[in-house]
């Protein structure tokens, strides 16, 4: 135990010091970046895929021709595909009668690149499936179709549906995933590279055109940011070179092993942290053991104990790649009639949740601006454990209490 204070003392350390070379760099400007400016940090469309699709593209004004398809089809290990990229057409949202692939990459020998890009948004019913389909009847000559996330998750059994390892391939931004996690048997669908490292690549190829280059190196920043590996190179390797050192590698380890324990646990304080908020507001507040599991539908149920009727809840129905966590209302009474929605990008109230309902996604509430749905995830937990999570779970309380929602749902009821 010892061993691991020592351990988690020089840790925190080299986090303070990184905070601290982070806060220098922000006052010279160095962490201005105009993607977070804009407010398009998440948007899947509007940033990602079209910011990948620009330079990917030929013919875009870039101005290096196929040269980043050409570093993205090696680093992606696509080199057999044979894909003629001096004669290739990239395309967003390419519609196929029934969805739109994110990214299309095609030439004119029917060769296709298809990309599926996910940042925080579930998969969808049949997707890759039908994503395939289309592929077989358009690219008779050959075709790859990759399912790109943040840290190369694998898709959702309902998103494949049947098809097998070797007819897709996962694609990481960060390749930060450990695949000692998995079954060893569904790690030969793993694309090792990532966007990062094809970003960098880019930055290489555009040496000479500064204003390229450096979009590039502020996208690369984003991505980052998103994943969790925003860490100063300095402090990044010295991070490294102290947890692997022969004297601390085992204990490292030992944490390393007990990770769900640990998931497990920040799950458990952040829910006794929503009740003790609750306490000090007058609610009451229960909740579901399976919820520190992150078990399907397992609920934080909160009420007023002065005005009955009204439960506000937080918790998952199913937790899966499609589905997570949510914050709704529920009535205690059958006769209440849905007339409002609480949340205004959220789902339409219904009988089952009579002011609507809205997944738990980032700080900002807005849809697909996060990932808080999945409370499996280190970047969830991390906001649970550094207190941005709780500190909009008090941002919603306060809104309910201000607008008396327990006390006029009570009334009506």
């Amino acid at each position: 135990m010892e061993n691991i204070k020592t351990l988690l003392q020089k840790v925190q350390n080299l986090i303070a010091l990184d905070k601290q070379r982070k806060e220098e760099a922000r006052k010279r400007g160095e962490k201005y970046n105009i993607f977070s400016v804009l407010g398009l940090e998440t948007s899947e469309v509007r940033t990602h895929s079209a910011f990948l699709a620009s330079l990917l593209n030929p013919d875009g004004n870039h101005g290096v021709g196929c040269a980043f398809l050409n570093a993205f089809v090696s680093d992606m290990n696509l080199d057999e595909l044979q894909l003629d990229t001096n004669n290739s057409q990239v395309t967003v949202e390419h519609v196929t009668g029934d969805g739109r692939i994110d990214i299309l990459i095609s030439d004119h020998n029917k060769k296709a690149i298809i990309i599926e890009n996910k940042i925080y948004a579930g998969d969808q019913h049949e997707q890759l499936k039908r994503y395939d389909d289309y592929a077989k009847q358009q690219f008779t000559n050959g075709y790859r179709l990759l399912y790109l996330t943040l840290d190369g998750h694998k898709p959702s059994e309902d998103s494949t549906k049947g098809l097998k390892d070797n007819q897709y391939f996962r694609l990481a931004y960060n390749n930060n995933l450990n695949i000692s996690d998995e079954n060893p048997s569904d790690s030969n669908n793993v694309i090792c590279q990532d966007i990062i490292h094809w970003l960098e690549e880019c930055v290489k190829i555009a040496y000479n055109k500064p204003l390229v280059r450096e979009t590039i190196i502020q996208y690369q920043s984003l991505i980052k940011s998103l994943t969790g590996a925003d860490m100063e190179k300095e402090e990044s390797d010295n991070l490294i070179e102290l947890l692997t050192s022969k004297e601390n590698v085992e204990t490292t380890l030992k944490i390393i092993e007990n990770s769900g324990s640990i998931k497990d646990e920040i799950r458990k304080l952040f829910v006794l942290d929503i009740q003790k908020e609750c306490n000090q507001l007058g609610l009451e507040c229960i909740y579901d053991e399976g919820i520190i599991f992150a078990n399907h539908n397992s609920w934080i149920t909160i009420t007023d104990p002065k005005h009955k009727g009204l439960q506000f809840k937080i918790g998952v129905i199913k937790h899966t790649n499609q589905d997570g966590f949510r914050l709704c209302f529920t009535s205690l009474s059958s006769n209440y009639e849905a007339k409002e929605k609480f949340w205004e990008q959220g789902y339409e109230p219904s009988d089952e949740f009579p002011l609507g309902w809205i997944y738990l996604w980032s700080k900002t509430g807005e849809p697909g601006s996060g990932h808080w749905w999945r409370w499996d995830e280190w970047p969830t937990l991390r906001d649970m454990a550094n207190g941005e999570m709780l500190s909009f779970i008090k941002g919603q309380l306060t809104k309910i209490i201000e607008q008396k929602l327990f006390e006029r749902f009570a009334s009506e009821t």
